[in-house]
């Protein structure tokens, strides 16, 4: 079932040069939208919602640290061929043939969707869209299967829900990220007024 859905998707490949690029785009993109996103959180997003968005940006870096940590356990101990390594697949993108369960590119991109959509935060529909664009772009390129996307879906949902869970243990650590944070912004105020 797996293998059948993975050829329904990226069996698509191939057929259209402006789909084609648009899902490498996508798939490629993460890294940066995925910074750019926590970055709009925490500093743009802060002016309109308060402190609450800050929150929201440093949860689901912690939904994705701990999911990724996990990963990287179950890639040690176990190994899934990725697509082009067991079959003829239509590869959009260059990428080692290491294990492809779970997906790490839709590990963040649902950690960041499930923690919006858990903190009910605006936006998260639109971002939980994005993020399963994400999921079947991996596919469609020919680096995972379909099992490998859900794999992280799970994955990602259950570490988002402990993190939010657990929120008032992790309320010392949040605390010290935010007086670092402070006193590194009044650091740089007063190096301005300084050398004004």
């Amino acid at each position: 079932m797996n293998y059948e859905l993975f050829q329904q998707i990226n069996g698509l490949a191939g057929h259209s040069s402006l789909l084609d690029h648009f899902m490498v785009f996508l798939s490629n993109s993460v890294p940066y939208v995925v910074v750019l996103l926590l970055f709009y959180l925490w500093f743009i997003g802060n002016k309109q919602k308060g402190i609450e968005i800050r929150y929201t940006a440093l949860y689901a870096v912690f939904s994705s640290a701990i999911a990724l940590f996990i990963n990287v356990i179950i890639h040690m101990v176990y190994y899934h061929p990725r697509p082009f390594v067991a079959h003829h697949v239509h590869k959009l993108v260059p990428h080692a043939a290491d294990s492809s369960f779970v997906s790490d590119h839709a590990i963040l991109v649902f950690a960041i969707a499930w923690t919006l959509l858990l903190r009910n935060t605006r936006g998260k529909y639109i971002i939980l869209l994005w993020a399963t664009m994400v999921g079947l772009s991996r596919v469609y390129v020919g680096v995972h299967y379909p099992f490998d996307v859900i794999g992280s879906i799970v994955l990602s949902f259950a570490t988002s829900s402990l993190v939010i869970y657990f929120s008032n243990k992790l309320e010392p650590l949040v605390q010290l990220l935010f007086r670092i944070y402070h006193r590194i912004n009044k650091f740089e105020k007063n190096n301005k007024e300084i050398y004004r």
